[in-house]
């Protein structure tokens, strides 16, 4: 190794002819009939003066630089040579139990740092040989190794000191004094227990300072070490003991070594020997980032998923380390702007410009999200996605603007060159000369090259570019658009839906099977009461067309021939000026038979069935609930839904700041005449009330306003009954005296409490007594006029009900007492349930009364008939059930919708009960002909 310097190549020149002398070998090529030379390096050249091994040689350069040469200079003198530590087979517990006082925990490097301590400890005391010798034999140590440990020391030691590594005072290890264990001071006042727990902790205490001045150099002392050890690392594997090591290596640590138990996750050894198996040994624990920071010239990077990353504003990639195949680090964030420039370019103009995932403040970025998203809008509005350019158009658009890289002057200004040159699209965008010397300067290394992947450079190149060029990289309508979408207007896809109580936004969007796809309508909860829901059938003019067209072809075939052309068919249809406040489908029927010329039609078309129909999601408003800080309360499609869950929150907040138009306790008429609506400012919205008066839960009458008439109208009703009861104290005490015939009657209906009947049938009396058939008043003169009329009408309605009451509790007592096994009791019982369950009073129209008796007799002549025909019996229930069923079906579906049921519906219901009575009794007779032919007739004025 010392005469390496005087090699010379094969061509004889000498070494000090070669003008790149001061080059590392890593710069010429590997093949030697590439190169007329090799020339070592400077470290080479070092390493040739010290008489060991290159490994060791360059782990005693290395401990310069970590500036623990003593402790390397001792490692390495005994790694080269034979181990001082004796393990006889007679005597190998001994021997290792010995040999433990050296041990290290962490590093087997360490190991030979103690025993040479210890031995140093033993000398400095002035011990004759002998006694060193017997002190060896004592720890199982070869006093002829120990000597030959410290002649090569010696020598490596003068070296080092020689060529300048370290000074003369430090290049001799000293031991470390050794503190002994002081008890705690206050031991003296403690009791026995106390001082043994003081004493465990004083013992743990100076184990741990110990322990903190041995590792105050173990990483210097390390990193040293791994210079010359780089080929000898090993992670440990996650499913087995083995180590992984260099290309592909695996080893089991050796099993002397004080980390076999342990098993660190890195380890770095001395040598690996190869008997049964690979073993390593002299092992220590490392970190794996020392491998990088201690050999960068091994080890490799590779990199990969490079992205845009918003939060640090540049492109990324993930960075792997390996060391012959090992990984050193799995992953890591690193700028790839530096490791491939170009692509990194590319990756940030996709990102951060074409997919504007950044925050940029600039004023062209915000031009041109806004223009965007205006036609993104207009995509969403005519749900088809053939407005806005594709992605690549946008990116060529800015890679013809920015620079391939970006050049810093002295002045600290930003230049960059275009990729494509002067141009009329581009207009000179190359900032003239300037640019070119900035690149010519950067060209001969006079300037600095910044790769334009992060918003930092590119805002500090744009901030030069714009001085000459303000709108360098604003987009226009003609570079986004592919074609100019005038049928979507405003007129088709209004901004704002308009009502009676203001204006609502509306968004778009077109993402099939998102929840907000198609078109949101913004409510506030004040309003959600008051929305009709026949007019969120006809969404906006621009999205009805589709929907209709879907609705027709759900139509049976021979009834969807009509409409063919549907286009033209659906023009007309709109053309006829549809009722836009009434659902879709009744008046498509009609104009589905008008234009067939047959009204029959009719007949066949089932409304119901057409109404149940699926349509797709966008084909249905989307509702977004809202408070009044515009945060949403609750979104769906449903409006009834909607209206179940949040009504009485609607109600309650539609009556926030209202009172001054509200009374509470209200016991006479003195709150003038109410108007049917009010009109009051609620934010920047005019909303319209309905007074009314209200019997509250505490039996209170107060004053009220409330969002819906249909509410309004409900308790003003019983809110003026309440109040004329107040005003008609003795007619009521003699009210609540009873009625005629009720004892007798509550003991035949004994399925209702009495004190429910009681109060069912004070109810219906006042009802039809005070109210009947009139309008509720709503100024103080029409109160006390409908008093007056109260006061004349309350005897004969009493008595009609008095009448009334007895034979319907004996029609029923007579029905009940023959139910008992016949097969038609089961749905008697559930009839009977219908008519007379509690609160009959109230539910039964007036014009009904008389009728109840007749149900009853007329469901105990069909039990007489029955065993003459079940099949015939069977056959009329099931018509009358099935117009039943249409019936429930339909009040089911104006109560979900939230629309009124009308009087004319609810009529229906009596006549089917008439109907029943047609035809399993037909001796009782009915007040007006009836059949199930009648019936369907005039159920298709319902549809």
């Amino acid at each position: 190794m010392q005469n390496t310097k005087n090699q010379t190549c094969r061509s004889g020149i000498d070494a000090r002819q070669n003008p790149t002398k001061d080059k590392p070998l890593s710069a010429y090529p590997q093949s030697r009939s590439a190169c007329p030379r090799y020339r070592l390096t400077k470290l080479g050249e070092q390493m040739a003066r010290l008489p060991i091994d290159p490994k060791i040689a360059r782990i005693l350069l290395a401990a310069k630089k970590h500036d623990c040469m003593a402790e390397i200079l001792v490692i390495a003198s005994a790694l080269s040579i034979q181990d001082p530590r004796e393990r006889p087979l007679e005597a190998r517990e001994a021997a290792q139990k010995a040999h433990e006082r050296f041990t290290d925990k962490q590093s087997d490097f360490l190991t030979y740092l103690n025993i040479w301590d210890s031995f140093q400890r033993e000398r400095d005391k002035g011990l004759s040989n002998k006694q060193l010798v017997q002190w060896c034999r004592q720890y199982f140590l070869s006093h002829l190794r120990m000597r030959e440990w410290r002649e090569l020391h010696k020598q490596l030691a003068d070296i080092a000191v020689e060529m300048g590594l370290v000074s003369k005072e430090q290049v001799f290890r000293q031991p470390p004094v050794q503190e002994q264990l002081r008890p705690s001071e206050s031991n003296g006042d403690q009791d026995l227990s106390a001082k043994l727990k003081q004493k465990q902790l004083d013992k743990k205490q100076h184990r741990a300072q110990i322990r903190f001045t041995k590792e105050a150099g173990y990483e210097q002392i390390h990193r040293a070490l791994l210079t010359g050890l780089i080929a000898n690392v090993g992670m440990k594997s996650p499913d087995g003991h083995d180590y992984t090591g260099a290309r592909g290596s695996r080893f089991h640590l050796f099993p002397a070594s004080a980390l076999f138990k342990s098993k660190p996750k890195w380890v770095m050894a001395a040598e690996l020997t190869e008997t049964t198996r690979l073993y390593a040994r002299d092992v220590a624990a490392i970190q794996p980032e020392w491998i990088e920071q201690e050999a960068p010239h091994l080890v490799r990077y590779h990199y990969f998923e490079p992205h845009w990353e918003q939060k640090r504003g540049e492109v990324v990639a993930s960075e792997r380390v390996t060391l012959y195949g090992l990984t050193v680090l799995p992953r890591r964030p690193i700028a790839y702007g530096k490791v491939a420039p170009a692509e990194a370019r590319e990756i940030f103009i996709r990102g951060a410009l074409v997919a504007q995932e950044c925050d940029l403040k600039n004023a062209f970025f915000r031009h041109n999200q806004k223009l965007i998203a205006e036609i993104i809008d207009l995509e969403n509005k005519s749900r088809k996605q053939d407005v806005l350019v594709d992605e690549e158009a946008l990116f060529d658009f800015y890679h013809q603007r920015l620079p391939e890289s970006v050049y810093k002057d002295e002045s600290g200004q930003f230049y960059g060159t275009t990729n494509t040159g002067p141009s009329e699209n581009v207009a000179n965008h190359r900032l003239d000369s300037k640019a070119d010397e900035a690149a010519a300067a950067a060209n001969k290394g006079r300037l600095k090259t910044y790769p334009l992947a992060d918003i930092r450079t590119f805002q500090s190149w744009l901030q030069t570019a714009e001085r000459d060029h303000p709108r360098l990289l604003f987009l226009t309508r003609e570079d986004l658009m592919q074609h100019a979408a005038a049928h979507i207007t405003e007129e088709q896809f209004p901004h704002h839906w308009q009502t009676a109580d203001g204006k609502f936004k509306l968004s778009y969007r077109f993402e099939p099977n998102h929840p907000l796809d198609g078109v949101t309508l913004s409510l506030p909860l004040t309003v959600l009461n008051r929305i009709h829901a026949p007019a969120l059938e006809w969404l906006v003019p621009g999205m009805l067309r589709e929907k209709l067209q879907l609705l027709i072809k759900a139509l049976p075939k021979q009834i969807r021939r009509i409409c063919v052309p549907v286009p033209d068919f659906i023009t007309r249809f709109l053309e006829s000026n549809p009722n836009r406040q009434e659902p879709i489908i009744p008046q498509l029927a009609q104009f589905i038979a008008k234009t067939a010329g047959d009204m029959r039609l009719l007949e066949h078309i089932d409304q119901d069935q057409w109404r149940d129909f699926p349509l797709p999601e966008h084909c249905y408003f989307n509702l977004r609930v809202i408070d009044d800080g515009g945060q949403e309360l609750a979104g769906g499609r449903n409006l009834a839904k909607l209206q179940q869950e949040l009504g009485q929150a609607a109600a309650v907040t539609f009556r926030d700041n209202t009172q001054e138009f509200e009374r509470d306790n209200v016991t006479q008429w003195d709150i003038g005449t109410l108007p049917e609506t009010i009109k009051f400012a609620r934010g920047k919205q005019q909303l319209t009330g309905y007074l009314g008066l209200q019997k509250e839960k505490n039996g209170n009458i107060a004053l009220r306003l409330f969002d819906t008439a249909e509410a309004a109208a409900q308790a003003h009703r019983h809110g003026v009954i309440a109040l004329m009861q107040l005003q008609l104290k003795e007619h009521m005490k003699d009210l609540n005296k009873g009625i005629t015939g009720f004892t007798q009657a509550a003991m035949l209906l004994k399925h209702i409490p009495a004190d429910t009947l009681r109060d069912d049938l004070t109810a219906a009396i006042c009802d039809r007594a005070f109210i009947g058939e009139d309008e509720p008043p709503r100024s103080e003169k029409a109160f006390k006029e409908q008093i007056k009329r109260a006061r004349s009408r309350l005897p004969a309605v009493k008595e009609a009900v008095s009448r009334y009451l007895p034979e319907t509790a004996a029609a029923y007592a007579e029905l009940n007492g023959k139910l008992g096994k016949h097969p038609l009791t089961p749905l008697l019982r559930q009839r009977i349930q219908t008519l007379l369950s509690a609160g009959f009073a109230q539910r039964t129209p007036w014009s009904q009364w008389p009728r109840l008796p007749v149900y009853l007799k007329a469901m105990t002549l069909r039990m007489e008939k029955y065993s003459s025909n079940p099949a015939r019996d069977q056959a009329r229930e099931a018509e009358i059930q099935e117009l039943e069923q249409m019936w429930q079906e339909k009040t089911d579906m104006l109560i979900k919708q939230g629309q009124p049921v009308s009087d004319g519906l609810m009529m229906f219901r009596w006549q089917i009960e008439e109907l029943r009575v047609s035809l399993f009794a037909q001796e009782l007779k009915t007040p007006y002909p009836v059949s199930v032919k009648r019936l369907l007739k005039e159920w298709s004025l319902y549809n």
